[in-house]
């Protein structure tokens, strides 16, 4: 059955959102999600549906920063909120709430993330990964982060048999960064909508990043700008007594208009 939706997209460093701003039942996330990936005229890399006042799923119920902070800064302009504020949100993939710092008038959000369960330094010989590399897990998506490889849909096509061979996480991030040029170039695989993306910017991909580049150091505060295809974020990692206590990535965000599409709910 063909139904009109409300939908509204965003623009958070290149990593284009649909927000599904009707509700719908979870199981039919995948249905419609498919949907609107496919539309062209969108650019979009990634759905997320909104849930109730202050929460929001994304389409494979993994977690993105990016999409979170694109979010609150949505809910503060709905609210006419003025200047410097913060704003509090449920989304999917983190078990606690996470509170965004926003300014709508300058379009500015700064995010506190959740922090990685792990950040590890994996040694490996006769796998497909190199032969070092760093692994950080958020526990809604695993991050592979990889320096001076060429991105390639082999390449990651490779890793990502090998990864779910191990572990089974609901989405796999590999971040291929080139060092002489500080670019990164994210590609992120959501097992629920089975969707490969070489996206753009990814917020949690930064953050793995600023983990892992900040893993051999001691304590302080280590800020990462990083260049991506299509736009620019800064991640920030604060350390105390040799363990991460805090994770930040900021940047602007900027939106289309709400409209309606016609998509298949049934």
């Amino acid at each position: 059955m063909k139904q009109s939706i409300h939908i509204q997209t965003a623009d958070p460093a290149g990593n284009i959102t649909v927000f599904v701003l009707d509700r719908f039942e979870r199981n039919q996330y995948q249905h419609i999600a498919s949907q609107l990936l496919s539309m062209k005229e969108l650019k979009a890399e990634q759905v997320a549906f909104v849930t109730g006042e202050d929460s929001m799923e994304m389409c494979g119920l993994e977690f993105c920063g990016n999409a979170s902070r694109a979010f609150a800064l949505l809910l503060a302009k709905k609210r006419n909120v003025r200047g410097d504020a913060f704003i509090d949100i449920s989304v999917s993939g983190s078990r606690e709430r996470l509170t965004v710092a926003v300014n709508p008038e300058k379009n500015y959000t700064k995010i506190r993330m959740p922090l990685p369960l792990s950040v590890e330094n994996w040694e490996n010989t006769g796998t497909p990964l190199p032969a070092r590399c760093q692994a950080v897990d958020f526990g809604g998506i695993l991050h592979i982060v990889l320096r001076d490889e060429i991105p390639s849909k082999e390449r990651f096509d490779q890793i990502k048999e090998y990864i779910y061979s191990l572990a089974d996480p609901p989405a796999l991030g590999v971040m291929f960064y080139d060092s002489k040029k500080n670019l990164m170039t994210p590609v992120v695989y959501v097992k629920d909508v089975n969707t490969t993306y070489f996206e753009g910017s990814c917020g949690s991909g930064s953050t793995a990043a600023a983990a892992a580049f900040s893993a051999d150091e001691g304590d302080g505060t280590f800020q990462f700008t990083l260049s991506q295809p299509a736009g620019v974020i800064t991640a920030s990692v604060e350390k105390r007594n040799g363990v991460i206590n805090a994770v930040y990535i900021e940047g602007p965000v900027s939106f289309g208009s709400v409209m309606e599409v016609a998509v298949e709910t049934d």
